[in-house]
């Protein structure tokens, strides 16, 4: 297992003390909200991505992966926060050997962290 995938696989996909300061600061219908626009918008790059990762326009995932990091963090999404970054860096070096194995990590990371989001146990309240 190399180094980048221990250290994914030691974050969790959502620090749930940051949605709870989310939601002592904002309100807990204002974070569910927020996070319901979370995941309709990372469905919507994570489709981007694909489509991205198979054409070959690292530039562009690169892009998209400055965006998903940005808000993964800001929604504490932070297996997701972190592969976005390792896969900017690999795009933006020419790692190609490197991006597809990243981009299915990242790809793995959103699905689960979207059952976490929109399962049957909310992270609101808790």
């Amino acid at each position: 297992m190399s180094n980048w995938q221990q250290v994914q696989s030691a974050l969790p996909l959502i620090d749930a003390h940051q949605v709870q300061q989310m939601e002592q600061q904002l309100g807990a219908e204002v974070v569910a909200r927020l996070l319901s626009l979370f995941s309709q918008e990372g469905e919507l790059q994570s489709s981007l991505l694909q489509q991205a990762v198979m054409a070959g326009k690292y530039e562009e995932v690169a892009q998209i992966c400055h965006s998903l990091k940005a808000a993964s963090g800001s929604y504490g999404a932070l297996r997701c926060q972190y592969l976005s970054e390792k896969l900017e860096v690999a795009c933006r070096q020419q790692q190609l050997e490197s991006i597809e194995v990243l981009a299915s990590a990242w790809l793995q990371a959103w699905d689960e962290t979207l059952g976490i989001i929109n399962g049957p146990s909310s992270l609101i309240g808790k």
